[in-house]
């Protein structure tokens, strides 16, 4: 018989909200064992060409935690921080191994769409071809949500123009003079 989910234990670290911010919903944690994890981590890992000992060095993990990941020993769960470390260093979506790991969030919808908002937003202006002189992560954080959807209408408004090089250099030429 399955067992029922569980709530991922509130040790997890956050970042204090700014003055100005409202909540907008609560997300909860809930994490239940999957036996493919382990398979999952090891095809991530096969995947880029590592040894178990590179991968368990370049994530900072003893070799024999990495190999009992792997392989569906008894190991304590990571918390989310190494979870998501672990979706970067593979270059995966950092759902897809929450989910692999058992970690299910369920979001109120208001909290999905300003969470949707942030990630195109900084997936917009920190683009390399697109990004604005001295934008890093950290500046992102310093809109407004006005302000980033605004920037993500205008894009999409820009993006639909039959030529859009062509009408930015003829507004640009005209502001010129």
């Amino acid at each position: 018989m399955p067992r029922k989910p569980q709530p991922v234990p509130p040790d997890l670290e956050f970042r204090e909200p700014d003055e100005d911010s409202v909540p907008v919903g609560e997300a909860t944690f809930f994490r239940e064992h999957k036996k493919s994890f382990g398979p999952y981590l090891r095809a991530l890992r096969e995947a880029r060409g590592l040894s178990l000992r590179d991968a368990a060095d370049q994530l900072g993990l003893s070799f024999t935690k990495l190999q009992k990941m792997e392989v569906g020993g008894r190991f304590r769960l990571p918390d989310l921080d190494f979870l998501l470390s672990i979706a970067d260093f593979y270059g995966r979506p950092h759902a897809e191994v929450l989910n692999e790991a058992g970690i299910r969030v369920v979001m109120p919808e208001d909290l999905q769409e300003e969470m949707d908002r942030d990630r195109a937003f900084a997936a917009l202006v920190l683009d390399p071809d697109l990004r604005p002189t001295r934008m890093d992560q950290n500046w992102t954080e310093s809109f407004s949500t006005l302000q980033k959807t605004q920037w993500i209408e205008f894009a999409r408004k820009l993006a639909a123009q039959p030529d859009p090089a062509a009408l930015v250099e003829r507004l640009l030429a005209g502001s010129e003079s």
